[in-house]
């Protein structure tokens, strides 16, 4: 069990290391256009659209006010969506929309050649490694999910 918090506290630890390169990293021209917080947020939606600006608050970390002043930048620039939700019609749920998945996938892919120089000399190996490891960590987080 040891071992187990060890691998826990690497993966925080990796985790903020990255957050941190991403958000110094983000001198591409993209984003004079969108902020990182606002691209992680069209990516979760683009996973898990549609989403509500509470469940989009607890995601990332984050008051209920920063999620709506995200979202309104987002939906000022048309990336975002609002839509009625199925189950209850008081309730409005935010969706990313193609013009909001076009501009993720160009942030993406300045958020890909910066980790992607950064590990160049991976082996595909580990790539495979890495990738096995984290679809099981997924699996297992998302049994952790439905149960609760």
């Amino acid at each position: 069990m040891n071992r187990l918090k060890d691998a826990i506290d690497l993966f925080h630890e990796v985790s903020f290391m990255a957050t941190e390169i991403f958000h110094k990293g983000t001198s591409h021209d993209i984003f004079q256009h969108i902020s990182p917080q606002q691209v992680e947020l069209l990516k979760f939606l683009s996973l898990s659209s549609p989403a509500s600006p509470g469940h989009l608050a607890i995601v990332q970390q984050v008051h209920k006010s920063a999620i709506s002043n995200r979202l309104k930048k987002l939906y000022e620039k048309g990336f975002v969506k609002w839509i009625d939700s199925e189950r209850d019609k008081r309730t409005k749920l935010v969706a990313i929309t193609a013009e909001g998945e076009r501009m993720l996938q160009q942030a993406e892919e300045a958020i890909y050649d910066e980790f992607c120089t950064l590990f160049k000399n991976i082996c595909s190996e580990d790539v495979e490694a890495f990738i096995r490891i984290f679809t099981y960590v997924k699996e297992q987080l998302k049994k952790g999910e439905k149960e609760t």
